[in-house]
């Protein structure tokens, strides 16, 4: 037994989750089963109609994007800032009416929900025996991205994030390990990671998440400071892996999802101190995010740490 299947995540089905208080939640999933069997044009279609009704009861969640929109781009405009949250939210409907497919629908119909490019660069790693580290924003389509490479056969180290709601906890570890053989919760960390790679796994390494302030190192971000966790060259080190930046983004013309994988790169120029791999990583994710403003999650606190002496920018002013 290794000492890192403690970080292993696992949730099998319990009867208790029949409870009544869970109907609602089932009613949801219902619906989100329907949707990943309904016409893609259709379902478009709802999700651009729900997008108004959406704007006005998600209070909290706009404030998020308000602030976090503020603190970036202090040059732009209320008016701006409430017509890129609307599209934002609009974003987020594309992509999550259509999640449940990855849970649910044939590999041969998820693999046909992509318009790839540069695939070419993460054959040539492959190829040559070596691991990619994907390197990406939390996009609404990122679900898709990793669903991508583990339906194509590519081993992964899969990471989760633990919701209140154990429905959705089951659903989540469902849907993932239906390309891959575990999950892991992330406080298994970069040990995980290194073992995971050392096995011939591949990685997404997903730099606007923010550690607190004990891991991370400040640098600037936009028109702020953000908090970023300078771990990457010590993975490049440990395990040899190449650096893959990867953009994810919802096609609404054509109702597919766009997934770019540019060609791979070392931050060996930033590893001298965790202050330049901290910037290195910001700029790499601030060019990420300016690919289309309207696809990145937003909603995320990705701001919550902030440098000494500065107020939490998410509090309400009374």
């Amino acid at each position: 037994m290794s000492s890192l299947d403690k970080y292993l995540y696992k949730v099998p089905f319990k009867w208790s989750f029949l409870h009544p208080k869970y109907w609602g939640t089932w009613l949801m999933v219902l619906f989100l089963v329907i949707c990943a069997y309904t016409p893609v044009k259709i379902r478009d279609w709802i999700a651009v109609r729900l997008t108004g009704f959406v704007y006005r009861i998600a209070k909290k969640p706009v404030h998020v994007i308000d602030c976090n929109l503020k603190a970036c781009f202090s040059d732009m405009t209320e008016e701006e800032r409430k017509a890129l949250i609307y599209k934002n939210i609009e974003m987020f409907l594309l992509s999550v009416l259509g999640q449940a497919e990855l849970a649910f629908r044939s590999k041969c119909h998820i693999m046909s929900r992509y318009n790839v490019q540069g695939l070419e660069h993460f054959k040539k790693i492959v190829d040559d025996g070596e691991q990619a580290i994907f390197v990406a924003g939390h996009t609404w389509g990122l679900e898709y991205a990793g669903t991508y490479f583990m339906a194509g056969g590519m081993p992964m180290v899969t990471f989760i994030n633990e919701h209140k709601n154990p429905i959705y906890n089951w659903l989540s570890v469902r849907q993932r390990t239906r390309f891959c053989d575990s999950v892991y919760v992330r406080e298994g960390g970069i040990r995980v990671m290194l073992k995971g790679m050392k096995e011939g796994k591949h990685l997404f390494f997903l730099p606007d998440q923010d550690h607190g302030a004990d891991k991370c190192e400040f640098a600037t971000f936009f028109d702020t400071q953000k908090a970023s966790l300078p771990i990457l060259s010590r993975l490049c080190k440990a395990t040899k892996g190449r650096i893959i930046p990867l953009h994810i983004a919802y096609d609404v013309e054509y109702h597919r999802f766009n997934l770019t994988i540019e060609p791979p790169f070392d931050c060996s120029g930033a590893e001298d101190c965790k202050e330049s791999e901290a910037q290195f990583l910001n700029h790499l994710l601030e060019d990420l995010i300016m690919r289309d403003l309207t696809q990145y999650m937003w909603i995320l606190r990705i701001l919550k740490t902030r440098p000494e002496g500065e107020n939490c920018i998410y509090k309400k002013k009374k």
